[in-house]
């Protein structure tokens, strides 16, 4: 079940049972931002929701083909701002009728972490006697957030991180790029704290540029290189000067005839581009750009200071 939710495969057993009992409850996931634990939560109130309660495959019932349209025994809270005391109000509301089509009702409150006191104070209230046949599943990527007394009333399920075959999977499968590329940003997710979910066309976007500008470093002029820092969105100069980073690393690894680089989309034009450059010049500007990416966050100019490693590491580029 759950063919939706790539990896996890433990927690989804452990849920598969639950679901065979058929118990109702109050359940917690937890863990990082973009692991799925949001859309764990929703196949499985599908799959309590479901007429047919199928362990495995696909159902047409009624209920499961309402389930993405407006399900009237179905509520979601939490997506697009803070859990405040009318949210709970509303929970209330939904939970005071008779299901419709299901014989159960379920609510997700996602992003638990950002209710108000007030109303997680309020829905402790409704945790302690939960209304009969009806499941809540709280989402959070902060447990700390969480008053304990809401904590001790839920079944939790930590969430961990995912591997890079899954993350590639997901960017691949659900967020729909080529495989190639989706090697890449996966690398990027499983290695680094880069929100790749969050802004995958940007990483691409930037990844791009910075080959473009290293691509062309020996044939323009220095205040062309310098005009390549301006084409970057202020709030991006940060993901620019990464890719810029990894860009030459693997242009490196590729001189010293190692191919097992970041950029696999792009192995074969870096191969022809790592011989252009001299391998100590390499070295250096990966170096002098690793520092300049640490200096950054001490000084709010980003663009000052991509400029200025730029200048510095010029002669390198076309000794």
């Amino acid at each position: 079940m759950f063919p939706t939710v790539i990896g996890h495969d433990a927690i989804k057993k452990k849920l598969g049972a639950l679901l065979a009992r058929g118990s109702a409850g109050t359940f917690l996931f937890y863990g990082p931002p973009s692991v799925g634990k949001r859309t764990t939560a929703f196949e499985l109130a599908k799959a309590i929701l479901c007429n047919n309660r199928p362990m495995f495959g696909d159902c047409s019932c009624r209920s499961c083909l309402k389930f993405y349209s407006g399900h009237p025994d179905f509520l979601c809270i939490g997506q697009h701002e803070k859990i405040k005391v009318e949210d709970v109000d509303a929970i209330l509301d939904f939970t005071s009728l008779s299901p419709l089509l299901s014989n159960e009702k379920v609510i997700v409150i996602d992003n638990a972490q950002d209710i108000t006191w007030e109303a997680a104070n309020r829905l402790l209230k409704v945790l302690e006697e939960p209304p009969p046949k009806v499941s809540f599943f709280l989402i959070t990527r902060d447990i700390n957030a969480l008053i304990p007394t809401i904590l001790s009333r839920c079944i939790k399920y930590e969430f961990g991180v995912l591997s890079r075959e899954d993350l590639t999977n997901i960017i691949w499968k659900k967020l729909g790029f080529d495989l190639p590329q989706a090697q890449v940003l996966g690398w990027l997710a499983s290695d680094s704290s880069f929100d790749v979910f969050a802004k995958a066309g940007h990483y691409l976007k930037y990844r791009n540029l910075a080959y473009e500008f290293l691509a062309g470093v020996k044939n323009k002029d220095l205040s062309d290189l310098l005009d390549f820092v301006d084409k970057v969105d202020r709030q991006d100069l940060g993901i620019f000067a990464d890719m810029l980073v990894i860009v030459l690393t693997d242009l490196l690894l590729l001189y010293n005839k190692i191919k097992a680089i970041t950029n696999v989309d792009l192995i074969e034009p870096l191969e022809k581009l790592a011989f252009t450059f001299k391998d100590r010049a390499l070295v250096a500007c990966v170096a002098t750009f690793s520092q300049a990416k640490k200096d950054a966050y001490l000084n709010v100019n980003l663009n000052m200071v991509l400029k200025n490693t730029i200048i510095k590491t010029h002669p390198l580029f076309i000794s």
